[in-house]
């Protein structure tokens, strides 16, 4: 959600893409449709390029994924249009549509489609570190900031949480997201660092601190206090995840924070783009997933959900028809 260093850079590397494919559909004709990203290597980029195959091999609808700096980048162009379809987590979802958090404007273009799938989120440590649960890292060192990934405070202040902490209780080191976070974990920058699970840069870290045993996830407590004090900061969940398949850092079955994840776009995108788009998704999960594993986590049955963020009138149709809405919390 690696991040540019550079944000005004990545605000006219998009600035010109987008100008790009305008000249090139004023040219040629049939419409291009830009899916905003986050940085290759990311789970969002990877689910997105999915995306794009998935609708140009089934709609036949021409595609282009854009990287960029993050959701903090890409919601606003969504809502003005600039770019037609992203991928927004739910505290994105909510807070970007009514211009809290870090989002200083509200976006009240931004329309969600379909539930996605769901990511897990959780605090990383070396391999051997003496570090065994959250409450443990009172005192250690930890990526802060993410001033280009918003949401990145609140997942891990959220995950903090659950141990009782919050940053007050670390010592913070500024960098731009949860992605250059633990590529700082990896480089022995810091003690600690959060991401979600299936990450390239999880992965990378663990190769990085070989030496040390690579990288774990800490097992968060699920208490019923524990998950109060998650939803203070999220609509979320715990899910235990078992180790195996693409899940780095993941040594044994151990609980993380769940949240949706919701394919986006804007209020004036065609009804029947949407209506289409959606139907389809709903019948070609196996492609999705054989695109990129995360997409396990769709569900067909359950498309719809309800976080206070407007459905698109397209999606409301097709979920209407199959008796998916309304959504339920």
């Amino acid at each position: 959600m690696e991040f540019s260093r550079y944000p005004a850079t990545v605000g006219l590397a998009a600035a010109l893409f987008i100008g790009f494919c305008a000249g090139a559909q004023a040219q040629s004709g049939p419409t291009i449709r830009v899916i905003a990203a986050n940085p290759q290597g990311s789970i969002f980029y990877s689910a997105s390029a999915t995306l794009g195959k998935v609708l140009t091999e089934k709609l036949k609808m021409q595609v282009r994924v854009q990287p960029m700096g993050g959701s903090s980048t890409y919601i606003p162009l969504l809502n003005r249009g600039e770019v037609d379809f992203g991928l927004t987590n739910v505290d994105d979802a909510v807070k970007s549509f009514n211009g809290k958090g870090g989002f200083s404007r509200a976006n009240p273009n931004l329309r969600l489609m379909a539930a996605s799938f769901f990511l897990t989120f959780g605090i990383l440590v070396p391999g051997d570190s003496p570090v065994q649960k959250v409450s443990d890292l009172k005192g250690q060192t930890i990526p802060s900031g993410y001033r280009s990934q918003v949401t990145g405070v609140v997942l891990q202040d959220a995950a903090l949480a659950t141990g009782g902490l919050t940053m007050k209780d670390l010592r913070g080191i500024p960098t731009p997201s949860l992605f250059s976070g633990t590529d700082m974990l990896g480089d022995g920058k810091v003690e600690v660092a959060s991401l979600a699970v299936g990450a390239a840069q999880v992965a990378r870290a663990g190769i990085n601190l070989k030496s040390r045993g690579g990288v774990r996830f800490l097992d968060l407590d699920d208490s019923p206090k524990s998950l109060a004090a998650v939803r203070k900061f999220l609509p979320a969940r715990f899910v235990t995840v078992q180790p195996g398949g693409n899940r780095a850092g993941v040594v044994k079955p151990t609980k993380l924070i769940a949240y949706s994840v919701f394919f986006s776009t804007h209020a004036k995108m065609s009804d029947d783009v949407v209506y289409g788009l959606v139907k389809m998704l709903k019948d070609n999960k196996a492609d999705l997933v054989k695109g990129t594993p995360v997409f396990a986590g769709f569900n067909p049955a359950r498309m719809s959900e309800e976080v206070g963020v407007p459905w698109h009138p397209g999606a409301i149709k097709f979920y209407k028809e199959i008796g998916q809405w309304p959504p339920r919390d």
